[in-house]
């Protein structure tokens, strides 16, 4: 069998287990194993040879742009990790892709599918990609459409919002990855409009795009903000939030934010009193050998329990952050289980959670990239209030952690004895032998 043919059998297994709501571990691992094998430009190639047939399989192409997004994940984390060969295998795919948009008249719904894998990859999708997506979209338009009157885009995304449970961060990673394709000035015009919809969920997703790598969106929607404070009052809770992400903006972006600030302090409505979240774990996987780590928070609220988690990498600093909530305690249980199988998890402080952060953030400032919005929600969960980015070196981290040990631990023969039992790491944690393998990907932390 062609690698062509192997792929589409593979995305004919993986869209029966998207039909069926449930994805197997085979089609979990299907997308990182083609990316290993540098088959990525042939899963470009099998997407396109189904998407431009004449009735192509929906299910086919939606499986193969899954496998995309998984394919691209892994090349960008190991890439990141310092692996060279997967860095050129991502390049290679994207060349692939771009090559496919450019030679192929592809239908826009397939177009921003892959936008879409690219976005949730951590990717940018790219000038070609935009620009055949936003073609695409017109040529499909009638030839005199009438424009939508105001209010009308926000409005159409109450189903969504009622779909995702009111869950703004939900509601902004939809949109944010349906978009990615759209050029600057279209994403700063659908932001600004989000922003003033009468949707809770709906306004509050617009803040995300604050944190959007380009300044646009996050401009437009400060401007959309002052103008509707002007005529309404503004939830105090949304000024809260728009003070917790200016600390994880570069300096020059935080003068419109102080200023959008200062208008809708103006006119805030009284505080509303946050719901009481108990926070009974706290949890930290090893770093891998592509220095990344991941901090989980198991949250209680009143009956019922929340996962929170982190992805932290050494050169980005916090590349990925969401909720899960409403779960049984039983439901948590298996997963608090599972997590600390699967990621070598310990248990920590809330200060060394709070340090950690502190210190992505500065990453995150240094490399000029924000944080997810994602993080907010993690931030608000665990009631940390202000975080403020600040940097600390691997030695001071260690003393912190030092300082809390009684003196047995960490005297002469505690470390004369931490030395020695050591060399047995590599074998007792399989994160530790990552360290020493820098050719192999690292494992990824479970559930992201």
């Amino acid at each position: 069998m062609t690698p062509r043919g192997a792929i589409l059998q593979i995305a004919k297994m993986v869209g029966q287990d998207m039909a069926r709501g449930a994805l197997s571990r085979g089609a979990m691992d299907a997308g990182p194993m083609l990316a290993q094998a540098g088959a990525t430009p042939d899963l470009v190639a099998c997407l396109v040879s189904e998407a431009t047939k004449k009735r192509p399989a929906d299910r086919i192409v939606q499986a193969c742009c899954f496998l995309l997004e998984a394919a691209l994940t892994d090349l960008r984390i190991a890439g990141n990790g310092g692996d060279t060969t997967a860095r050129a295998g991502l390049a290679d795919a994207c060349r692939a892709v771009e090559t496919a948009v450019t030679a192929n008249s592809l239908a826009p719904y397939v177009l921003m599918l892959i936008a879409r894998a690219f976005a949730q990859a951590g990717l940018d999708p790219g000038p070609a990609l935009k620009e055949a997506t936003i073609l695409g979209m017109e040529a499909g338009l009638p030839h005199d459409p009438t424009p939508p009157g105001p209010g009308e885009l926000a409005g159409s995304l109450a189903p969504l919002a009622e779909a995702l449970g009111q869950d703004p961060f939900a509601v902004h990673a939809e949109l944010a990855t349906t978009g990615a394709a759209f050029p600057s000035e279209h994403r700063a015009a659908m932001a600004a409009e989000l922003a003033t919809a009468t949707i809770p969920a709906v306004r509050d997703a617009a803040l995300g795009f604050l944190l959007d790598a380009d300044p646009a969106p996050g401009s437009a929607v400060l401007e959309a903000l002052v103008a509707q404070a002007r005529r309404h009052p503004v939830p105090s809770r949304l000024v809260e939030r728009l003070i917790s992400i200016r600390p994880w903006l570069p300096s020059a972006r935080q003068a419109n934010l102080d200023a959008a600030i200062r208008a809708l302090r103006a006119n805030a409505a009284a505080p509303v009193p946050a719901p009481r979240i108990e926070v009974t774990k706290l949890l930290a996987s090893l770093c891998d050998g592509a220095g990344s780590q991941s901090l989980f928070a198991l949250l209680k609220t009143g009956r019922r329990f929340a996962l929170a988690s982190v992805l932290i990498k050494v050169d980005a600093g916090v590349a990925d952050a969401w909720v899960r909530d409403d779960m049984p305690k039983r439901e948590a249980d298996g997963i608090i289980a599972q997590i600390t199988d699967a990621t070598e998890a310990v248990a920590v402080p809330i200060s060394f959670v709070q340090v950690r952060l502190a210190d992505a953030l500065a990453t995150n400032l240094s490399q000029r990239t924000p944080p997810p919005f994602g993080l907010l929600q993690v931030t608000e969960a665990l009631g940390m209030g202000l975080l403020q980015p600040s940097e600390i070196s691997p030695m001071a981290l260690a003393a912190q952690l030092l300082a809390g040990l009684p003196p047995d631990k960490t005297g002469p023969n505690a470390t004369r004895a931490a030395h020695a039992d050591a060399a047995d790491w590599p074998k007792l944690f399989e994160t530790v032998g990552s360290w020493l393998k820098p050719e192999r990907r690292s494992k990824r932390c479970f559930g992201l």
